[in-house]
């Protein structure tokens, strides 16, 4: 019997019929392999498994019994899913079928960002390949999150399906006609100021929803940990002061895309849609515009990122971030204002660090400059 290990858990391959007549035998290899590796956190993995009799599903309920988790059978075949589900065993077992297979080549880019791509498949349909994410719960809790978000209220495309991408994996979501709102704003750049004013309304729109429950982390507790990720790189009275400012920003339970840049909104008929949900979280708004910040300002500091990344010159996108807050936070007196900017500065600046030092994130040959920069302009705010 083949196994292979997988993330630190055995998958343990099931194949061709299992029935009354070699149910003994599979049982036999499956506790063997298990015994021999100090039975480890393990699934099964059915991509070639043509048919399973009640023998083998009562194995198999066998094994789930002895496991604190549901059991977990991947790449199960049409016709044997159907087995699970008439016979019940899908109740009393994760039974995953076998994922779609999609090609995306000569597909439209509509964004792209530290975790993946998305390409449109057609009018109605894009689909997010996961460049780093390789595992299939992480995945699972992006298609969480963005379920969560559209029962909210909040505008999104709907997520239906994990699929495979040649050795990638992909996440399909339904989106209806919608054009990329950093393609829009390229179009329509003489109405910037309009845009800026729409844009800064719809993140109000987003933040205006309170989290249902704990689910979705705490985005106070994520800066948290990026700053304990660089704090070797800060001097120890720089780590306080900055640990002491983020301990201060008074805690919220509104929803936080956390990475709302323009490549992760679609525009459909006039009406703003977000995508790219890995990020999600809840707390203050003063979070959200940090992420803001680092794409739109601290990533231009030493080279035109924005034309690289977005096609906008690094002027525009300073000055839709700086118009966006504005409108934001129009009727806030000068002084918090300025309070403000200055708290989102020194998240961006935080995160930007745990990018470039913590992650690696950039050009390699800027690490050293940007992480000396961005600390010299920590220590002048902070």
């Amino acid at each position: 019997m083949n196994y292979s290990i997988e993330n630190g858990v055995f998958v343990i391959s099931l194949e061709g019929r299992i029935s009354s007549d070699n149910v003994q035998n599979i049982e036999a290899e499956v506790r063997d392999i298990l015994e021999k590796n100090n039975n480890p956190g393990y699934l099964f993995d059915a991509e070639r498994l043509e048919y399973i009799s009640s023998a083998g599903l009562r194995f198999l309920l066998k094994l789930s019994k002895e496991t604190t988790d549901k059991l977990i059978v991947r790449n199960v075949s049409s016709e044997v899913y159907d087995i699970f589900e008439m016979t019940g065993f899908s109740t009393f077992l994760d039974v995953k079928k076998k994922m779609r297979e999609f090609s995306v080549e000569g597909c439209d880019v509509v964004g792209r960002g530290a975790m993946g791509t998305v390409y449109r498949l057609d009018e109605d349909t894009i689909i997010k390949v996961f460049d780093t994410v390789q595992d299939i719960p992480s995945i699972e809790s992006e298609i969480r999150k963005t379920k969560d978000a559209f029962l909210l209220g909040i505008p999104t495309a709907i997520p239906f399906d994990i699929v495979k991408v040649g050795d990638k994996y992909g996440a399909v979501f339904e989106l209806i006609k919608a054009k990329n709102f950093d393609d829009y704003l390229i179009e329509n750049m003489d109405q910037l100021d309009d845009l800026c004013k729409k844009y800064a309304d719809f993140i109000k729109s987003v933040h205006s929803v309170e989290a249902m429950d704990d689910n979705l982390p705490d985005i106070k507790s994520v800066y948290l940990e990026y700053l304990d990720e660089i704090k070797k790189y800060l001097p120890d009275d720089l780590y306080e002061k900055v640990l002491n400012r983020i301990n201060s920003i008074p805690s919220a339970n509104n929803i936080v895309h956390g990475d709302i840049q323009v490549k992760n909104i679609m525009v459909s008929s006039d009406e703003m849609i977000l995508i790219d949900m890995d990020t999600l979280s809840r707390g203050n708004a003063v979070f959200e515009f940090a992420g803001l910040y680092m794409t739109y300002i601290a990533f231009n500091l030493h080279e035109n990122n924005s034309k690289t990344f977005l096609g906008i010159d690094k002027d525009i996108t300073s000055k839709l971030f700086y118009d966006t807050l504005k409108y934001y936070f129009d009727g806030v007196d000068e002084k918090i204002y300025d309070e403000k900017l200055t708290i989102i500065k020194i998240l961006g600046l935080v995160r930007f660090l745990f990018l470039i030092a913590g992650i690696g994130i950039g050009l390699p040959e800027l690490k050293d400059v940007r992480i000396k920069d961005s600390i010299s302009e920590l220590e002048a705010i902070a």
